[in-house]
């Protein structure tokens, strides 16, 4: 069961929290880790009414906000008194941009093996055409997922070029659970057991759990393509990937210029 959430004195600082996630990286998860971690500081999260909130979505679910929809997330905030978790897709709209630059909102942002991520795109897609689903339904190929992972790379890339956005590695967020509840909570500047927060988000929250294996490409592509993505992405592996213990953790910006996740991309 889910402790009850106390309410708590309004002593922190009202700041947005952005969860942008790659699809099929653990975003979920990630989402709810960072939305527990309040919770259970007593700093409840409901689910806004206001025009930049998805009204159909169960979660603060944001896509593309406007002026005038920062506007009244910035006043939703201000009369809290503290963070407000949202997750997002989308890569960050200039008012969005504003707000991480103007120190009024933070961020993560959840990330994965290209070529892990274009198997599991190609698994929810299947699913999605069985079950008549719209979302995914259109990854048939490997082809298919690659394009939407170039695309979801210059998002990626976008939020990266940000201050106070934190790189989250699909692997850490699944295997190493507790470490990434830690980080969020040193990110929040808040205190709270990461072991409870780990537990409840995945015993207590719907997270989209697919396979959940290992490097499924070693066993599941076929060997020069797994090379060819891996190439393409090689910035990404490399820096993101197999050097991620060496980023920055003072909030500093992870991606300075060329701002290249992709050998073939050019500066968004």
């Amino acid at each position: 069961m889910t402790p009850a959430v106390r309410c708590s004195c309004n002593t922190m600082k009202p700041l947005i929290y952005f969860s942008y996630g790659m699809t099929k990286c653990g975003s979920t998860l990630a989402f709810h880790l960072a939305n527990v971690a309040l919770e259970l500081g007593g700093y409840p999260q409901p689910k806004l009414v206001c025009g930049a909130i998805e009204a159909k979505k169960k979660i603060n679910f944001v896509q593309h906000i406007t002026a005038e929809q920062a506007d009244e997330l910035r006043k939703i905030v201000d009369e809290r008194g503290y963070p407000v978790v949202v997750k997002t897709h989308s890569r960050p709209d200039p008012e969005v941009v504003k707000m991480v630059q103007n120190g009024e909102a933070i961020a993560h942002a959840a990330y994965r093996d290209p070529r892990d991520m274009a198997l599991s795109m190609m698994d929810h897609g299947a699913k999605a055409r069985a079950k008549g689903d719209l979302a995914f339904a259109e990854i048939h190929t490997l082809d298919d997922a690659l394009n939407g992972i170039r695309n979801q790379c210059d998002s990626l890339t976008a939020w990266l070029r940000l201050p106070s956005t934190m790189p989250l590695f699909f692997e850490d967020i699944s295997y190493d659970t507790v470490t990434v509840a830690q980080r969020i909570l040193d990110q929040l500047e808040i205190s709270g057991d990461a072991e409870q927060i780990a537990h409840v988000a995945l015993n207590n929250r719907f997270i989209q759990k697919n396979k959940a294996i290992k490097h499924r490409y070693l066993t599941e592509m076929d060997r020069d393509t797994a090379k060819d993505i891996a190439a393409e992405f090689a910035p990404l592996l490399k820096q993101f990937v197999k050097y991620r213990a060496n980023l920055p953790t003072d909030g500093s910006i992870q991606l300075p210029p060329p701002h290249h996740l992709r050998t073939s991309t050019s500066e968004t």
